[in-house]
C-alpha cells in the first residue's frame, strides 16, 4: 500500500504544479490585458488633453494678438498727446513722461531694473506681466524684493498712458505700496 500511496501522492502533486502553473499563466494574461486596456485609456486621455492644450494655446495666442491690436490702438490714438499739465494738476506733483515711479509700489531701484530689461515706458509697462515683471526683480534684485507684488503696475501704466489722471489718482489712493 506504501508504493500506491506514494504514486497517488506523486500525481496528485504533478496535477496541483499544472494546476498552479495553468493559475499562475491565467492570472498573468489576464493582468497583462488590464494592463493593455489601462494604457489604451491613458493614451486616449493623453491624446484628449493635448487637444484640449492645443486649443488653449490656440485661444491664448488669439487674445494675445487682440490684446496687442488694442494697445496698438491705445498706443496710436495716445502718441504725442501727454500733457505734463493736465497730469500735474490731477496729481498734485511735477510729471514727467513715462516716469515709471509714478506707479504706486516703484521706486528709483525698480524703476532701474525695469528700464535694464527693456520696460521704460508706461506703454511697455502696461503691456508686461505681473509674473515676467516679479521674476525680473528677483533674477536682478534678489529675493529681497519679493515683497513687491507688480499686479497692479500695468493697470496703473495703462490709465497713464490713456491720460486717465483722476481715474489713476483715485486708484492709487485704494492702494497700498502698489497692491
Amino acid at each position: 500500500m506504501s508504493e500506491r500511496f506514494a504514486s497517488d501522492l506523486v500525481f496528485i502533486l504533478v496535477v496541483l504544479i499544472i494546476a498552479a502553473l495553468l493559475g499562475f499563466l491565467i492570472g498573468l494574461l489576464i493582468r497583462r490585458n488590464q494592463h493593455k486596456k489601462k494604457c489604451t485609456i491613458l493614451e486616449d486621455e493623453i491624446a484628449r488633453l493635448k487637444d484640449e492644450i492645443a486649443q488653449l494655446k490656440a485661444k491664448l495666442d488669439a487674445c494675445q494678438r487682440e490684446k496687442q491690436a488694442l494697445l496698438d490702438e491705445i498706443k496710436a490714438k495716445t502718441e504725442g498727446t501727454f500733457d505734463a499739465k493736465a497730469a500735474a494738476d490731477a496729481l498734485g506733483k511735477k510729471v514727467v513722461q513715462d516716469d515709471l515711479k509714478l506707479v504706486e509700489g516703484i521706486g528709483a531701484k525698480i524703476e532701474s531694473i525695469l528700464k535694464e530689461r527693456g520696460i521704460d515706458t508706461w506703454l511697455k509697462l502696461s503691456q508686461a506681466d505681473p509674473d515676467k515683471i516679479k521674476e525680473i526683480l528677483l533674477e536682478v534684485g534678489g529675493s529681497q524684493y519679493n515683497i513687491h507684488e507688480p499686479g497692479t503696475w500695468p493697470k496703473q501704466a495703462l490709465l497713464m498712458v490713456e491720460s486717465k489722471w483722476a481715474e489713476l489718482k483715485k486708484y492709487q489712493e485704494e492702494l497700498d505700496a502698489g497692491k
